[in-house]
């Protein structure tokens, strides 16, 4: 039989396509094929479509963009740079100096940014105009503030590519990858409702809340406390004698403290009375514990059980506004000490990091003026306390 027969009998026998929208042809040498720029791509065996098709979508982004996985095994893909940058950060996160949630938001990142661009596009083929089409892709959803940090994370990685020598140069992202300016955070945020609870509102909630919750409102007017704050604190921290809160505030690793005034500390003491037991020895010195016997805050960012069990009580206490949650109790805290005139005190309750050259020669702060701003507020919050019928 002559080539030519034998040629006329592959093409005869050649296989259907095993759908409608498969991308690959039948080639007469037995296998898949898929042209680009007139050049033929050869995939699997006719008899295994499935691999073929898997063996394409792995280089697809490569060959679409004009690179030859084959003559480039040495070059980095996008991959390899997410693979590299997320070990990294997992050793800092096991050090200590990284959280679970960082660590999670870097990672939700990376997929974002491969799932959009292709895992296996090489990192020194990325363009202006592909990082132009990324932040075009955004969600009409995302704020400022998601926006921003979605290009800060990516621009940490891309960062990390050229520290660790993975590309010759620093990459290049273009001007239409920067963030959302100044000034449209401020004319977005004037759209939203302030941040901030007035003192009759305070006793609404309060009179609504439970034990936990109303010990938690009040370390959150009292002392600036967020959610995460709440859920963190522990027995050891509480000087009752002294009416005394201090400890490290993980967020920033900055000294803070409180003076508690009468009804924190008398709230307190009945969330610690009342605690559930059995819970286990990690939160055994947990000032609040769920009924589930877990957490008020998780440190992985999954869920925050404060912020729905607030929820709840803002709509029950008819104070509910959108966006206006537990953390707004932090906002008006540093609000209404403001007023006190004595900011590094406040600092100092916030656990504020003070970026000036006095903070690096203040060795202390005089704890009467920690009460001072502690009692500024007590003050104000006091003007809001419903009066008893007959109006005394």
């Amino acid at each position: 039989m002559t080539s030519r027969s034998l040629s006329q009998q592959k093409l005869s026998a050649k296989p259907v396509k095993p759908s409608p929208d498969y991308p690959l042809y039948a080639h007469a040498s037995g296998k898949w094929c898929k042209k680009i720029r007139g050049k033929a791509h050869y995939f699997g065996t006719w008899d295994e479509p499935d691999v073929a098709l898997q063996e394409w979508l792995a280089v697809k982004e490569d060959l679409l963009g004009g690179a030859d996985p084959n003559r480039n095994a040495d070059r980095p893909m996008l991959r390899n740079l997410a693979n590299a940058f997320l070990v990294a950060k997992q050793q800092k996160l096991d050090a200590g100096d990284l959280s679970k949630r960082a660590w999670d938001d870097y990672h939700e990142a990376c997929e974002r940014f491969l799932g959009f661009i292709g895992k296996t596009r090489f990192i020194d083929t990325l363009s202006v105009d592909d990082f132009a089409r990324y932040r075009a892709s955004f969600p009409d959803t995302w704020g400022p503030s998601r926006i921003n940090n979605e290009i800060a994370r990516l621009s940490t990685v891309l960062n990390y590519a050229y520290q660790n020598e993975l590309v010759e140069a620093p990459i290049r992202t273009g001007e239409n990858f920067k963030r959302v300016s100044q000034k449209k955070q401020r004319l977005e945020r004037a759209k939203k409702p302030k941040k901030l609870f007035t003192a009759i509102e305070i006793h609404q909630l309060l009179n609504a809340a439970n034990f936990q919750l109303k010990a938690m409102i009040l370390l959150g007017i009292n002392c600036g406390y967020g959610n995460a704050d709440c859920g963190r604190l522990t027995i050891p921290m509480i000087d009752f004698r002294k009416s005394w809160l201090e400890g490290l505030r993980e967020k920033t690793a900055i000294e803070r403290a409180a003076f508690l005034w009468p009804e924190t500390k008398t709230a307190v003491r009945e969330a610690i009375n009342q605690r559930y037991g059995n819970a286990p020895e990690s939160l055994a010195d947990r000032v609040f514990i769920t009924k589930r016997r877990q957490s008020w805050f998780n440190e992985d960012g999954s869920h925050d059980p404060l912020s729905a069990a607030f929820c709840k009580l803002t709509t029950a206490a008819g104070c509910r506004r959108q966006g206006v949650g537990f953390y707004a109790l932090r906002h008006t805290f540093e609000t209404i000490a403001g007023d006190s005139k004595d900011q590094i005190a406040v600092n100092y309750v916030m656990g504020h990091c003070d970026a000036s050259m006095a903070d690096v020669y203040r060795e202390g702060i005089d704890p009467r003026r920690i009460k001072d701003v502690c009692n500024h507020v007590r003050k104000w919050w006091q003007k809001g306390k419903p009066k008893k019928k007959g109006g005394k």
